[in-house]
């Protein structure tokens, strides 16, 4: 079976090519002129094979120690939102690296978890697109990967539909997702959504999964709701009226957790939030300092079992509190 990881053809020369210039940079510890010189290329030509094997999960680094700095947050968090594990990693300089920082720190939590049988219910996203191409992939028997909310009527890498298969596709299991928009035209029609009897079906089986992971969303220009046209700036201004700090499975959310008093709240096409708290685990694998408000929002509705942050944004929370 072709990884679902990579877009690579397994027989192609040039994901071939790749796989040899990592090999021999990671194993065989050889300079990147020194692998320019033997297959004939430029030294920029290597840099850029080695940066995007990194980029498509071909090669994935595990760092097996932490930063006394993160354990000390880590511990602060524990204590302060009641989790029963929370995993702090360095914030990276560049923000644009963040999803992928938080990838590689939740993939050993995601892999350990998971048994033959087990259901996995996943939300979408930047950050957890990078958790799978970050995921080591092995053989289980019965697994079953759901959404917990709707997608995208076109195709792209952080949709619910691609990230469950992907995800699903990993361990041989099979995937359910909502065929339906993450926000319906009316909140009759989402209630006429909601009834359908394929749509209970996947909402009943993320209600019995073992494991969720989730992510979540701030009310500025970086987030993928306003990238991807499903929040107007109009939606932004009274959103914030209202005074909402961010989403998490499209539902928009005050400071103190609280769903807030807005239409895109009605039209949301989602797992219930309380209906989480059914679930076995729920992970949370989120950074950046701008979404500080949203993390401690959803960390005080009290149905996150785990954590996965960056250090600035530790330290943020621990700053504010309770």
């Amino acid at each position: 079976m072709q990884d679902p990881r990579t877009d690579f053809d397994p027989v192609n020369a040039e994901h071939q090519l790749t796989i040899r210039i990592a090999w021999y940079y990671y194993v065989n510890n050889m300079t990147q002129q020194q692998i320019a010189d033997r297959f004939g290329l430029t030294r920029v030509r290597v840099n850029k094979v080695l940066a995007n094997s990194r980029e498509t999960g071909v090669v994935q680094i595990r760092i097996n120690s932490k930063l006394a700095s993160c354990i000390e947050l880590e511990h602060g968090l524990q204590e302060l939102f009641g989790l029963g594990r929370v995993t702090v990693v360095p914030t990276p300089e560049d923000p644009r690296m963040i999803f992928r920082v938080l990838g590689v720190a939740v993939a050993p939590t995601i892999h350990e978890q998971l048994f033959d049988g087990c259901i996995v219910a996943v939300g979408w996203g930047r950050t957890l697109r990078q958790a799978v191409l970050e995921t080591q992939s092995r053989v289980l028997q019965g697994m079953t990967v759901v959404s917990l909310l709707g997608g995208l009527h076109y195709g792209s890498a952080n949709n619910t539909v691609e990230i469950a298969s992907s995800f699903a596709g990993l361990f041989g299991g099979s995937h359910y997702y909502l065929a339906a928009p993450v926000y319906a035209p009316s909140a009759q029609y989402r209630d006429m959504i909601l009834a359908e009897a394929s749509v209970q079906d996947v909402l009943g089986k993320a209600k019995k999964a073992d494991l969720a992971l989730v992510t979540v969303g701030d009310l500025t220009e970086r987030s993928l709701m306003f990238e991807l046209g499903m929040v107007s700036p109009d939606d932004a201004r009274t959103l914030k009226a209202t005074g909402a700090v961010g989403d998490l499975l499209g539902r928009w959310l005050d400071r103190d957790g609280v769903e807030v008093n807005h239409p895109l709240n009605r039209r949301a096409i989602s797992l219930e939030l309380e209906d989480l708290k059914r679930i076995k685990k729920v992970v949370l694998v989120s950074g950046g300092p701008y979404k500080a408000d949203i993390i401690r929002a959803v960390l005080l509705r009290n149905f996150v079992h785990e954590l996965v942050i960056d250090e600035a944004t530790a330290q943020q929370l621990l700053e504010q509190g309770i």
